[in-house]
């Protein structure tokens, strides 16, 4: 349960209870959801309460396991393990929306990912992630790879060469007393 009270909420930042909400991604019932770097399935499982269906693909099979633990009895909504390049070039699924909060987009090199993100996602569908500002920390590996961190004019240039429109990126200021953001990129599948 958050601060407000909520049993589910999407968090799109590092800190709970701090930035924007799912709207984000406009209204969600009856809509086909995927999420790449779905983790423990809470942002996932909030959108299914919202009356999406989702699938969740993470490349850490312990990650599928706790998010079928915690949120396996909510119907609509499946998880996977699987790198997000492969699930992709194997699926034939179509989605309505793509989101990725610090997790794939963020890990996997753009060129590569995007064009399949597109390749599977419905026409006028919604792909959103988010991952720290660039140069909010020193270049380095992460644990799950290279972290591929893009300037907002970067994002925009590499998300329209890919098939996307109507791309906006905004920089969401850390809560007080912090010291990271958070960047937030939404694009719509032209």
């Amino acid at each position: 349960m958050n601060a407000k009270g909520d049993t589910t909420w999407l968090n799109w930042t590092l800190y709970a209870d701090h930035g924007p909400n799912e709207s984000v991604l406009g209204p969600v019932a009856g809509r086909r959801v995927l999420e790449l770097g779905s983790g423990s399935g809470s942002n996932l499982t909030h959108l299914v309460t919202l009356g999406a269906t989702g699938l969740g693909v993470d490349v850490a099979p312990v990650r599928e396991t706790v998010a079928r633990e915690r949120w396996g009895d909510l119907s609509g909504l499946e998880f996977r393990t699987a790198e997000a390049t492969a699930f992709l070039n194997e699926t034939d699924e179509t989605f309505d929306v793509v989101l990725s909060i610090f997790g794939a987009v963020w890990f996997v090199d753009p060129d590569t990912l995007l064009p399949l993100i597109r390749s599977r996602m419905a026409p006028g569908g919604i792909l959103a992630f988010s991952h720290l500002p660039p140069g909010s920390q020193e270049p380095k590996p992460a644990k799950a790879g290279l972290r591929h961190d893009r300037t907002p004019d970067e994002w925009e240039r590499i998300l329209t060469g890919h098939g996307f429109s109507h791309v906006c990126v905004s920089l969401i200021d850390p809560p007080d007393g912090r010291a990271v953001g958070t960047m937030l990129v939404r694009a719509l599948a032209a």
